[in-house]
């Protein structure tokens, strides 16, 4: 008599959760997004466009005023970035707020979903593409001082570095110090306010009341630092000193937008 053991049946694993590729997909997946987008290629032309503008209207006004007889590569900054800052807050912005107005944002999360994933990928190619256009900004307005004053331009190696360097760091800086606040406001029109806000208003009224000890404390905001990492000043901070100042306001508004994305509902 023969006796057969009934077949043994392997109950199934439960399916892994997705992870978006982990952050190598997460990183491409943003990265295609926001070259992808027209409003990159506009904000980006359009700060270009008003750094060179602006440079070179501000050099010949110099020169034919007779206020400098030379200029060094720094000498614009950051008066040049003024009005060119604004296509970098507006395309930071939009990295963002953009998907929460279409409802891409729900796309997004379900293709990653850990949320601090898909905030460091925003976080990394924001950063990387707004330091290569700030670079690219500071080179532009150089190249449109130099057209002006041809021989009598300075080149020095520091000048330079602040211009152009510094430039990109300020510009990174602003564009995730906005993204920071596109996740927590999640509307284009509320970050970019917000950032301009702070980034010019804040120092604008200061500048007006005359309060001293306001003007103390605006010297510690994005714009003043700024102005000590493109220029190279040392009053009343150099600029390690401006380049840590900007990250902690980038890392603030970062943390906060994590903080929302994570605890909100998309």
């Amino acid at each position: 008599m023969t006796t057969t053991s009934p077949a043994r049946t392997t109950a199934p694993r439960p399916a892994a959760p997705p992870n978006g590729g982990g952050l190598p997909g997460a990183l491409a997946a943003e990265w295609t997004k926001l070259w992808g987008l027209r409003s990159t290629w506009t904000c980006a032309a359009a700060a270009l466009l008003v750094t060179a503008a602006t440079a070179g209207y501000t050099a010949s006004a110099l020169d034919r005023g007779g206020h400098a007889e030379a200029m060094t590569a720094n000498g614009l900054f950051p008066t040049v970035v003024m009005l060119s800052q604004f296509g970098v807050v507006a395309l930071a912005a939009l990295v963002i707020t953009g998907e929460y107005a279409t409802g891409a944002i729900r796309s997004t999360l379900g293709a990653v979903p850990r949320r601090g994933r898909v905030l460091a990928a925003k976080t990394a190619v924001t950063g990387a593409a707004a330091f290569a256009l700030g670079c690219g900004a500071g080179a532009v307005a150089d190249l449109a001082a130099l057209a002006v004053y041809g021989d009598r331009m300075i080149i020095e190696a520091a000048p330079l570095a602040h211009a152009v360097l510094g430039t990109g760091y300020y510009t990174a800086a602003i564009a995730l110090f906005t993204l920071g606040l596109g996740a927590v406001l999640r509307g284009t029109a509320g970050a970019v306010s917000a950032a301009i806000g702070v980034l010019i208003g804040v120092p604008f009224v200061v500048m007006m009341v005359g309060d001293p000890d306001l003007a103390d404390i605006a010297a510690y905001l994005p714009a003043d630092a700024g102005m000590a990492l493109m220029t190279g000043i040392t009053e009343p901070y150099g600029w390690p000193t401006a380049a840590a100042l900007l990250t902690g306001w980038a890392a603030a508004t970062l943390a906060a937008g994590y903080a929302a994305l994570r605890w909100r509902d998309a």
